[in-house]
């Protein structure tokens, strides 16, 4: 089978290590006489539709160079066809790729890309949008709403944890009105992380024994919390351990539904996507990634 390659480049990404993963790419796509297409993302909320414009249907592997926002919109591009999603992880938090193995630096990442096996994995679809790794209601969705507005020298986890520590003592619970798998639960929360992948924010492993092909959706949610024992136990979200808290509760399910509140602000892959109602489902099996043999 001949492959065709179609190379999604971010190159807001990772201040110049977008540029320079793509370079040493084409050095070796051209070394092993492979036939690749690119395409330089713009800035745009309509980035998806972009990329699906440009996307030959010849395509066999699709490769994304940039973090979990163009993961999303690559894979919101692809509308069912069937493409290998390959990786260069050059994003603030890289969320996703935590869950897979695709190597620890540049060299091995690009061996994976072209002699990599294959992995299917579940894919989480919200409101009709599709995830790879996770939506956040509640703290999480505020701190990505607050950190487009923000300005720092920092980046990456480090302004991510800056941020979570600015917040973290103001933030109030919300009321929360879901389903899930049909049945009806109304709280107070802190927040609610739906995953496909187990880590968000760069480092936080909210739902840490979360598989990406088991056909389940993992949840995580943190009830009220006094504002000392947050700052007392924001590590262990780092370490995945805050299952230990009173406070915190999992849940394994196919299918939720958030009712609607203005008050709560959510993201989708790190991406900021306003506020419920959420109709939040998995599709088993349904996107094939390559993966370090």
């Amino acid at each position: 089978m001949n492959r065709k390659f179609f190379i999604v480049a971010n190159p807001y990404s990772g201040k110049g290590k977008a540029q320079a993963a793509l370079s040493m790419l084409k050095k070796r796509l051209d070394k092993e006489n492979f036939y690749y297409a690119i395409f330089i993302t713009p800035k745009s909320e309509i980035l998806d539709e972009f990329i699906e414009e440009n996307l030959f249907t010849d395509t066999t592997d699709v490769v994304v160079i940039g973090g979990d926002g163009t993961i999303n919109a690559t894979l919101n591009a692809l509308r069912g066809k069937d493409m290998v999603l390959s990786f260069i992880p050059v994003g603030t938090g890289n969320d996703f790729i935590k869950t897979i193995q695709i190597g620890n630096d540049l060299s091995e990442q690009i061996h994976t890309i072209i002699h990599g096996g294959e992995r299917t994995i579940d894919i989480g679809i919200c409101n009709n949008r599709k995830f790879i790794n996770g939506v956040g209601v509640g703290f999480d969705g505020q701190i990505v709403h607050d950190d487009l507005r923000s300005k720092s020298i920092f980046s990456g986890h480090l302004k991510y944890l800056l941020l979570v520590l600015k917040i973290l003592g103001s933030y109030r619970s919300r009321k929360f009105v879901y389903y899930m798998d049909g049945q009806r639960l109304e709280m107070n929360l802190i927040l609610m992380a739906v995953h496909n992948g187990t880590t968000f924010g760069g480092g936080f492993k909210l739902n840490p024994d979360s598989k990406i092909d088991d056909g389940l959706l993992n949840i995580c949610t943190v009830g009220r919390i006094s504002y000392f024992r947050r700052f007392f136990n924001v590590g262990k979200f780092s370490f995945g351990t805050h299952g230990r808290l009173p406070e915190v509760n999992f849940y394994q399910v196919k299918h939720i539904r958030i009712e609607t509140n203005d008050a709560l602000m959510a993201h989708i892959d790190g991406e900021f996507f306003g506020h419920p109602p959420f109709e939040i489902t998995v599709a088993e099996k349904a996107q094939r990634i390559r993966v370090k043999r």
